[in-house]
């Protein structure tokens, strides 16, 4: 998954950045990571700014690049790309919400990573909802070409979107649903816009499922791409995850399902697909902030035919776990997995925006680090980081409702072998950047960003999702 890109928040290009032009490499290296736009060895910070205001048009939506350097990404170099950018198709419109989502893939296998962008709410009175590809080159991000709906034109196309060779073809292929349709459309895709084939794999008939979101990653030892949607079924009145397993010709109905422990709400999950028990079989862990009493984490273990049916459910009522559950907590609000301590199993982090800190501090947020193990995901060595943990910036006084891990990112940006782990608090309009050490993220060194700090001036408000 990528997820993980980043999501930022409202009114961004009222301030009146315009896209920095960067000196073009000298080389443009083969692409070593889905996240290097330019070629230049090093990951790219993006944000996804679905609520910015462009031209004076609301919620019309933005995408921001912070460009990376041998020391992570530098906040001084950034683009801003818009539907009003002279090269990317479309027009910016008022609810367009462009960069709802945002993954980074090399999508025509030039060595450069690429962006798709999407933009649930684009109508042209006929099709609603687009994804856009925004090509990467030693320029950076040029050029994007913008994709419609294969099918049904007013279904709330690109919901969300996960990418990958679903087709063992060597193409990177697009999942993207719907509110009740599940489209696999095949690459390549190209920058005039034309596409492979597209069908509809929605396991029943369009009416039974009702997704909410899909994640790809590899769960089987093929090395061919799979994907995993999760939602509603309203055939059975539950919440379900339909796993499909990629195969040369593409993936096929029926999937195979896995229950969910029942929630009140389902809206907002969260979901990541990484090998945490290094068994050779990727394992899907899914947040649902509403699941039980203050939030959970459920794993399905992958195996040799896909997730395993089993689930593993991990909340603040885990040993070892910080914390108590608590109705607000929202532990599972976003997920992200990356080695953060170098030792080769992946780890997790869990937001908990509505952790409560102390006596005064009210969704003050916080983000739990689950390790991965032998064992795989368990509470054992998990850590909890917040405004109280030392080195990390902002006064705890003023963490009342800042909601610190709304979004969270786990990225090896600086090449050390230890992902860093980033966290906004999105009431607050601040950016945590915490660096990796051999016993994990740690608050000495940790940098704050904000929504002023990137010269977009004064903003009270980050986005709410993050996307590996």
């Amino acid at each position: 998954m990528y997820k993980r890109t980043f999501l930022l928040a409202a009114g961004l290009l009222a301030s009146g950045l315009t896209p920095l032009v960067l000196a073009t490499p000298v080389t443009a290296a083969t692409a070593k990571f889905a996240d290097d736009f330019n070629g230049d060895g090093h990951r790219d910070l993006v944000f996804g700014d679905s609520t910015a205001t462009v031209g004076g048009k609301k919620q019309a939506g933005a995408v921001v690049v912070v460009w990376g350097t041998a020391h992570g990404p530098a906040p001084a170099k950034r683009s801003v790309i818009t539907q009003n950018s002279p090269y990317i198709a479309g027009t910016a419109e008022t609810n367009d919400f462009f960069g709802t989502k945002v993954t980074a893939a090399d999508m025509n296998k030039d060595g450069y990573g690429d962006l798709v962008v999407t933009a649930p709410g684009e109508d042209d009175g006929a099709y609603h909802g687009t994804f856009t590809i925004l090509w990467g080159s030693k320029a950076g991000l040029t050029n994007g070409t913008s994709f419609k709906s294969p099918g049904c034109k007013d279904c709330g196309f690109a919901k969300d979107i996960a990418v990958g060779d679903f087709t063992a073809d060597g193409k990177q292929d697009v999942v993207a649903i719907t509110d009740d349709y599940v489209y696999v459309v095949r690459g390549p895709f190209t920058k005039t816009g034309s596409r492979g084939t597209a069908t509809n794999l929605d396991p029943v008939d369009g009416e039974d499922i009702k997704p909410e979101l899909v994640v790809s990653g590899t769960v089987t030892k093929d090395s061919t791409a799979d994907f995993a949607v999760l939602g509603w079924d309203a055939a059975t009145r539950t919440n379900r995850v339909w796993f499909y397993r990629g195969r040369s010709g593409g993936p096929a109905t029926p999937p195979r399902k896995t229950g969910l422990p029942s929630s009140s709400d389902i809206a907002h999950p969260s979901a990541t697909i990484a090998d945490f028990n290094k068994d050779g079989y990727g394992d899907l862990a899914v947040g649902v902030h509403r699941s039980g009493k203050g939030g959970a984490v459920h794993i399905l273990k992958g195996t040799s035919v896909g997730l395993s049916t089993t689930v593993t459910s991990i909340s603040q009522a885990t040993t070892g776990v910080p914390g108590t559950p608590e109705s607000t907590d929202f532990f599972g609000y976003d997920v992200s997995a990356a080695d953060t301590n170098g030792d080769g199993y992946p780890d997790l982090a869990v937001g908990v925006p509505g952790q409560v800190l102390g006596n005064n501090l009210f969704r003050g947020g916080a983000v739990t680090l689950l390790r991965g193990g032998k064992s795989g995901l368990t509470g054992k060595n998990s850590r909890q980081y917040d405004v109280r943990t030392p080195g990390i910036e902002g006064e705890p006084s003023e963490a009342n409702d800042s909601w610190l891990g709304s979004s969270v990112l786990l990225r090896d940006f600086n090449h050390d072998g230890r992902a860093e782990l980033i966290a906004t608090a999105n009431q607050k309009g601040r950016l945590h950047l915490l660096p990796g050490t051999a016993s994990g993220p740690t608050g000495t060194g940790s940098t704050l960003l904000t929504a002023q700090s990137l010269g977009l001036g004064a903003r009270p408000y980050f986005g709410a999702a993050l996307a590996d």
